[in-house]
């Protein structure tokens, strides 16, 4: 990677972490983020893609900022 790469990252970065029912993270994942809208739109498809999980926490800094549930069927 050359230093111009290094100018071209964001500046914020996110870990979702999507939970299992009995409170195991089974899924890390780390997402460069410009806004909380892209950062939404990580943290659903990553609920769609890994169906055991129940909830995606979204951290930022040592912080919880958001908690995504999977939505209940009918």
């Amino acid at each position: 990677m050359d230093n111009t790469a290094l100018h071209e990252l964001p500046d914020v970065f996110y870990t979702l972490l999507g939970v299992r029912p009995d409170g195991v993270a089974s899924v890390v994942d780390l997402v460069p983020a410009d806004s909380s809208l892209d950062v939404r739109r990580c943290a659903e498809a990553l609920l769609r893609e890994h169906l055991s999980c129940s909830f995606v926490e979204v951290w930022c800094d040592g912080q919880l900022i958001d908690q995504l549930a999977r939505r209940r069927r009918a």
